[in-house]
């Protein structure tokens, strides 16, 4: 009887100890995917930087920039993966920049590309770039979005243009 309750005892500590390496698995791979995804972010801001300014501002040549995966891509295997970068022209306020109803957004997913509004901003001196990847794992839904100032002269001091990006009430609207 005893040799049957040890065992139990041994069977449930062996079962619980399973469980809790399968979660800490499953953690370590959300993990891993939210890093590839904010290096994918951050590797696309750094695409555009390196682009000319006509590339930039233009939606039909942001849609060939986008087609080029960033290097972090592949990390995130079969997550189903979206991008999507929305470019606007903002606007001068007290307190820094804000967005405009101008804008123009491009998205990738699963490697196709398409301009879903289209627009030229060609001489603007400066834009917005908001970068949101979405996807998608076992425990659902995810995204992550980052937001950056690219200026047609290079870039720009922090004092010049403010930190206002981030903040509430920087936004015009919703996504």
């Amino acid at each position: 009887m005893e040799v049957m309750v040890c065992t139990a005892l041994i069977a449930v500590a062996m079962g619980n100890i399973l469980v809790m390496n399968v979660r800490a698995a499953r953690l370590l791979q959300a993990s891993r995917e939210v890093a590839a995804t904010s290096q994918v972010l951050q590797q696309r801001v750094e695409i555009v930087r390196d682009r000319p300014w006509i590339e930039v501002s233009s939606s039909a040549r942001m849609a060939l920039v986008m087609q080029m995966a960033a290097d972090s891509e592949a990390e995130l295997g079969n997550a189903h993966f979206t991008e999507r970068l929305k470019v606007t022209v903002p606007t001068a306020a007290g307190d820094g920049l804000r967005e405009t109803s101008r804008f123009f957004t491009v998205s990738r997913v699963e490697g196709n590309v398409t301009v879903d509004s289209a627009d030229d901003f060609s001489a603007e001196p400066t834009l917005l770039l908001e970068g949101t990847a979405v996807w998608r794992d076992s425990s659902g839904v995810h995204q992550r979005v980052l937001r950056s100032v690219v200026c047609r002269y290079g870039l720009t001091r922090g004092g010049i243009v403010g930190t206002v990006l981030g903040r509430p009430g920087s936004r015009t609207a919703q996504p």
